[in-house]
């Protein structure tokens, strides 16, 4: 019995070691943990990737100075933002104003640190409290690339409510945009189409954003387009027009087969009807006409003052005979 009661006390002994252990482990990684919680001062580093639109120039640059600041973080942060041989990037969208450009180097940019506490501000928040930033300038290579400016063509259809119509041209703001790329990238582009707008039955004037289609390998300067579209109601008129003919030289005559066309316009809803054909008429130009080689032509309205939104005329196309006189 005595034999046993030995090998039943060691065994306690054994697992109260254990538990002691244990318990001081955890009570160790307990206070740890709660230490590392809290706020300490300290220096921290990190790598700046700056994302700007400066034109003419690669729109990324990494900094070659690291950047050093003195704020408050929690140790959990302090230790792994201090690892040795790892400095962590941070990535900063800043506005072109800020870089001064260095005369001597045509890719070379410098920007004042303290510019970007605000910036660091944000897009550290709830990992640091900024005190003040250590370094003074940080230094950028963004090299040049190839760019053209090229128009935005709007790829808007609209569907207009029965007796609406858009009041004018679509308005497109930015109407052109820079694109930057390889030469042999961009050299054949002409236009940027924007994404698809689809509208259906707008009885009003509307606005909106859209965004522009991507081209690979190109970047391009804006990410959105603004548009307008002015709409209005309209009243249709028609009525049959004389086509006169200006600057014929003496000595000719010209024979318009139809000499009469029906016009059919779209004007203002609150337009008096009345007034209209008093101030317009269609027109055939000598001296234009003698230059084509057809002997059709399309008459050129002379609209005045009138506001006229969309018109059409039948024929769309008359024959002009020109005659000398004897």
């Amino acid at each position: 019995m005595p034999g046993r009661d030995k090998k039943d006390f060691k065994k306690r002994s054994g697992r109260d070691w254990v538990s002691l252990i244990l318990s001081l482990l955890l009570a160790l990684f307990i206070w740890l943990v709660h230490n590392l919680s809290n706020d300490y001062s300290a220096y921290l580093r990190f790598q700046v990737k700056a994302v700007t639109n400066i034109e003419g120039h690669h729109p990324e640059a990494v900094a070659d100075e690291i950047l050093l600041i003195r704020g408050r973080a929690t140790g959990f942060y302090i230790i792994r933002n201090n690892r040795r041989g790892s400095v962590p990037q941070i990535t900063l969208e800043v506005p072109p104003e800020l870089f001064t450009p260095v005369e001597e180097f045509p890719d070379r940019f410098v920007l004042t640190a303290n510019d970007l506490k605000d910036k660091l501000s944000a897009a550290l928040s709830g990992e640091i409290n900024i005190d003040f930033v250590e370094t003074s300038t940080l230094s950028f290579t963004f090299p040049e690339q190839s760019h053209r400016k090229v128009p935005v063509n709007p790829l808007i259809s609209v569907v207009y409510k029965k007796q609406y119509i858009n009041a004018g041209d679509i308005v497109i703001s930015p109407d052109s945009v820079l694109i930057y790329g390889n030469t042999e990238d961009i050299a054949n582009i002409r236009s940027v189409n924007t994404l698809p707008v689809n509208l259906s039955n707008v009885d009003k004037s509307i606005q909106g954003v859209t965004g522009l289609e991507t081209i690979r390998d190109v970047r391009i300067d804006s990410d959105e387009i603004r548009y307008f579209i002015k709409v209005d109601r309209y009243v249709e008129v028609s009525d049959y027009l004389s086509v006169k003919v200006n600057n014929l030289p003496s000595g000719y005559s010209i024979v318009l087969i139809p000499s009469r066309v029906k016009f059919t316009g779209r004007i203002p809803f609150t337009a008096k009807n009345d007034d209209i054909f008093d101030d317009i008429s269609l027109i055939l130009d000598y001296n234009t006409f003698i230059r084509q080689k057809s002997s059709k032509v399309i008459p050129i309205l002379d609209r005045g003052d009138v506001e006229i939104y969309s018109y059409s005329i039948d024929p769309p196309m008359i024959e002009a005979v020109i005659t000398q006189e004897r």
